[in-house]
């Protein structure tokens, strides 16, 4: 299979840098409709997971030294993937990165607020000059091994991801103090 050179925005704040990546063509030639298909967002994590690994030590760099929500430290960044290997003319990939602190519940409301940006972003855009993502999704690891294989996210938050019940349950005692409902804290 061949690959084709594609361009990787990452978005620290007001700080921005660009990459060229070979992706493969099998991914950026993707139909709009192939981009819906599990196993094509699983190749399409797949292809993305290296390169937003290997750009996170810049990213940590120049991204906020403070968590967003909360002024903290900071103690990671997240990075959301949002996707246009559809335009064949100039694929590219936008990363948006955020910085966070250790506490849970600051993590948890950033990625609904990213999830919250996606989804509004996925709508039309009446009249707009940019054309709609083909993917638009959050990289989700699992919480307990960091794998990204068959994950499915917290039936509550809707946030954090594992690869299998037992992880699930195991990491359950702790999250469950930070877990919050989508729908809003429970009373």
């Amino acid at each position: 299979m061949g690959t084709c050179p594609v361009r990787f925005e990452f978005h620290c704040g007001e700080e921005e840098f660009k990459y060229i990546h070979n992706i493969l063509r099998s991914i950026v030639a993707a139909r709009v409709q192939m981009a819906q298909d599990a196993g094509y967002s699983n190749h399409f994590v797949k292809a993305l997971q290296p390169i937003m690994k290997e750009h996170e030590v810049i990213c940590l760099a120049i991204s906020d030294a403070h968590c967003e929500n909360c002024g903290s430290p900071r103690t990671t960044v997240l990075q959301t993937p949002m996707s246009w290997l559809h335009k064949v003319d100039d694929p590219f990939v936008v990363v948006w990165v955020n910085s966070v602190c250790e506490k849970g519940e600051y993590k948890n409301q950033i990625h609904q607020e990213m999830q919250d940006m996606i989804a509004e972003f996925v709508g039309d855009i009446p009249g707009g000059r940019v054309s709609r993502p083909t993917i638009c999704l959050e990289v989700i690891f699992c919480k307990v091994c960091g794998e990204i294989e068959a994950i499915k996210r917290c039936g509550r938050c809707r946030v954090v991801g594992y690869c299998g019940k037992e992880y699930q349950k195991a990491d359950w005692e702790m999250y469950k103090k930070i877990c919050v409902s989508k729908s809003g804290p429970s009373s």
